[in-house]
């Protein structure tokens, strides 16, 4: 893992000063070229009294404390043109470690997908700081309109019987001003029908797809984003919900960190699903979703096109009516989220008639986690 981490760490810095020579002149000014032939100078160390490198503390200048990223050659520094700008890790990023016994580094965001996976770390979190969070810990929750009944009911008892403040929250999208915007709701005023995901349609004209998520970014982690910047921070933590045998997603997460760092408590402590499921079976209330091998097929977004084709058509057989909305969002622009041979329509007809057992049931996971 140590040996994962540092090539992770190292290779932006890689890809962007590696391929292409520097160079000092006469006078001791350390230079670079890029492929366009733009040539700029490069901000030194003054320790090292060559170019920063890559996790290199910074030591002067506005970002004097961060830590180095990468030098970024395909960019134009306008408040200083003669130099090539660079990138950096937020300042949380300096912090190698955080203390596992889920009292968390601050800023935080808790990301609640509403899940029982997610809902066991907010509980681990409470009781680490005997059921009282800290002021500039954040629990939110980033609603699409896609979510169950029983997903929005599980989100409000929680937040009713282990009484911790949620931040309901979901896309809004305005004609003029600050057009992509952040909307406070709450259980009663949540929406319920698709809205936000349908106003990201509206707006974009574009489906979301496996290769391009917007969906996952503009319905759940920009909308978080710009609550935290509403309280103030320009870089955050943001605690996600993934588990010990979630090794990838956690990787994954990690590798994503830019303004916020994301970090996982249940990972770091060794929590498994079975550990989760043990958990809410002792418990005095549950998410009323069935769990099946260990998954709830039926959180998130209801049908989610990254859900298997096998997984949507067995939820289509217990509530056909699910397919309404996606159907209407297909027919309204003549396109299909699974890809073109596969609607929800078809998902439906499928539904209705018996299937082999061999449908693919790929999942592909995304922000929306349990």
């Amino acid at each position: 893992m140590m040996l994962l981490k540092i090539f992770l760490d190292n290779l932006d810095n890689f890809r962007y000063n590696n391929f292409m020579s520097k160079w000092v002149d006469k006078n001791g000014i350390w230079w670079h070229e890029n492929a366009s032939g733009e040539k700029k100078k490069l901000f030194i160390n003054p320790e090292t009294k060559q170019p920063y490198k890559c996790n290199e503390i910074i030591l002067e200048g506005k970002h004097k404390g961060k830590r180095f990223k990468c030098f970024r050659y395909d960019r134009l520094w306008v408040s200083n043109p003669d130099y090539w700008p660079y990138k950096f890790f937020p300042v949380a990023k300096n912090l190698e470690n955080y203390d596992n016994s889920y009292k968390l580094p601050t800023p935080t965001a808790i990301s609640f997908s509403g899940g029982r996976t997610s809902a066991y770390l907010l509980k681990k979190v409470l009781d680490a700081y005997n059921g009282k969070l800290p002021k500039d810990i954040f629990v939110c929750f980033a609603n699409t309109g896609k979510e169950l009944e029983e997903t929005l009911e599980f989100i409000h008892k929680v937040e009713t019987e282990w009484k911790v403040p949620i931040h309901w929250l979901e896309l809004d999208i305005k004609d003029t001003g600050k057009i992509w915007r952040t909307k406070h709701v709450d259980f009663k005023t949540a929406s319920r029908n698709g809205e936000p995901f349908e106003k990201l349609l509206n707006k974009t004209n574009r489906f979301p797809n496996l290769f391009e998520r917007n969906c996952t970014i503009e319905l759940k982690i920009n909308v978080i984003k710009r609550f935290m910047r509403e309280q103030g921070y320009k870089e955050w933590y943001s605690a996600l919900g993934l588990r010990y045998d979630e090794p990838k997603r956690v990787s994954d997460s990690k590798r994503n960190s830019e303004k916020n760092v994301n970090i996982c408590p249940l990972y770091e402590a060794k929590v498994t699903n079975q550990d989760v499921l043990d958990f809410w079976n002792k418990n005095s209330f549950d998410l009323k979703l069935p769990s099946i091998d260990g998954k709830t097929l039926a959180g998130n977004c209801d049908l989610c096109f990254l859900k298997g084709t096998k997984t949507i058509v067995n939820l289509l057989r217990e509530k056909p009516e699910l397919a309404d909305w996606w159907i209407e969002q297909e027919t309204k622009r003549n396109f299909n989220f699974k890809g073109q041979n596969l609607s929800y329509i078809k998902l439906l007809d499928i539904s209705n008639s018996s299937f082999k057992t061999d449908l693919d049931d790929t999942h592909h996971s995304c922000f929306c986690h349990d």
